[in-house]
């Protein structure tokens, strides 16, 4: 992302059947997974990576929720839903320890 460009995130749907604090409207993304250690060794990767990206997409995406109704009545809904968590993942919200989102990183985007 160019330097400077502030994202925000979109909270839709009505929060009026909700008790307690509601969400704002729009709000700055948030890291996720703030206990991940950045210096892994290759012996030290697990399936426990994938099964905390697994339950992030959960917490995240309604549509792969398991106690949900909001389910994927067609693939296409499915896909969707994945390519805006991908995109929202790989190129909005910055990872925790180095601050900058993974395609940056990763030279795809400058």
């Amino acid at each position: 992302m160019k330097e400077g460009v502030k994202v925000r995130v979109k909270n839709q749907g009505s929060q009026a059947h909700k008790t307690g604090p509601k969400r704002p409207k729009y709000q700055a993304p948030q890291p996720e997974h703030s206990e991940t250690k950045t210096n892994l060794e290759d012996e030290q990767i697990h399936a426990n990576h994938v099964e905390a990206f697994n339950s992030t997409l959960r917490r995240r995406v309604s549509a792969v929720q398991s106690k949900t109704n909001t389910y994927a009545k067609d693939k296409s809904f499915l896909q969707t839903r994945l390519d805006a968590k991908r995109v929202l993942h790989n190129f909005v919200r910055p990872h925790f320890s180095l601050n900058q989102v993974p395609a940056v990183i990763l030279g795809g985007i400058f």
